[in-house]
């Protein structure tokens, strides 16, 4: 089963490297809560569509989401798994993750009609604790 989760999340991947909104949010669920890198929380498939869409062809054009690890997953029933990743966004021209494009993710997924889509994502910036 983390075999299909990781897949669902290089699908995630691979929409955003091509700039398409419409297939990063064909990963969620129609009723999903996205919460993004500055705090908003966008509901709905279709609202994270238009968000996504919006996003690729403007300030995040051509940048590529590079998957980190899935640093742990659980499995809360057979339908309902929690994941905790972390991965970065790399701007033109750059090879590697800057320190500060480096985030954490956590996501539930579900299984409805024999896939996995996830119903929940919450992505926080990795940064250095207060002083």
């Amino acid at each position: 089963m983390e075999v299909e989760l990781t897949r669902l999340e290089r699908r995630q991947a691979d929409a955003w490297d091509r700039g398409d909104g419409d297939a990063f949010a064909a990963t969620f669920t129609e009723d999903a809560d996205f919460i993004a890198v500055n705090g908003e929380h966008i509901r709905t498939r279709e609202k994270i569509a238009e968000s996504m869409r919006e996003g690729l062809s403007t300030f995040m054009k051509g940048t590529r989401f590079h998957l980190g690890e899935v640093r742990h997953v659980r499995f809360l029933s057979p339908d309902t798994a929690v994941m905790v990743t972390s991965n970065c966004v790399i701007r033109p021209g750059e090879e590697e993750c800057r320190p500060e494009a480096r985030s954490m993710q956590s996501r539930v997924a579900v299984k409805r009609d024999g896939a996995w889509l996830f119903t929940t994502f919450q992505n926080t910036r990795i940064g250095r604790p207060p002083s």
